[in-house]
């Protein structure tokens, strides 16, 4: 089977259940899930804590399921939970006991773990972003909002649990 179709030649690609200009701003918002997911992928290979690992392979499972929901387009099949967004918390708040008190602005550039995880970060605040001018034009699960604001605080907070060493 070739990887390529041509169906893609004219600017359309397809939306799960219609076909949609590549432009579109649910293919924008899968597409910046996608970078989210593929820098996690990428920091997964400077990090050799196996707690750590399993929590970034959890929330790339998310985040595909999250993708799917945006590209159903329907609310009787939304994916994000509200265990999903607990469980951030949760793993933020474990995290914030360990840390010290955050006093000023810090680069989360001590070594590559934090690098990779710091721009995790960013690249879900992207990922956001374009989700919230989304949800502008038609309702979103109003738990993948909260899931993706909390993320950004995850990536940071883990961030600084690496400049421990972790």
């Amino acid at each position: 089977m070739k990887i390529y179709t041509k169906k893609g030649d004219a600017g359309e690609t397809d939306l799960l259940s219609k076909r949609v200009k590549k432009d579109d701003l649910r293919i924008e918002v899968n597409g910046t899930i996608d970078e989210v997911m593929a820098t996690i992928l990428l920091a997964k290979q400077v990090i050799e804590d196996q707690t750590t690992l399993a929590d970034l392979d959890h929330i790339h499972y998310v985040l595909y399921q999250m993708a799917y929901e945006i590209a159903l387009a329907s609310p009787n099949r939304y994916q994000t939970t509200d265990e999903h967004v607990t469980w951030l918390e949760q793993q933020i708040d474990q995290f914030d006991q360990q840390l010290e008190k955050l006093t000023k602005f810090i680069q989360l550039d001590q070594n590559p773990a934090q690098a990779w995880l710091n721009l995790c970060r960013v690249k879900t605040r992207t990922a956001e972003r374009i989700l919230v001018a989304l949800h502008h034009l038609e309702p979103l699960n109003p738990l993948t909002l909260q899931f993706m604001n909390r993320l950004s605080d995850y990536f940071f907070t883990l961030g600084r649990m690496f400049e421990k060493g972790r």
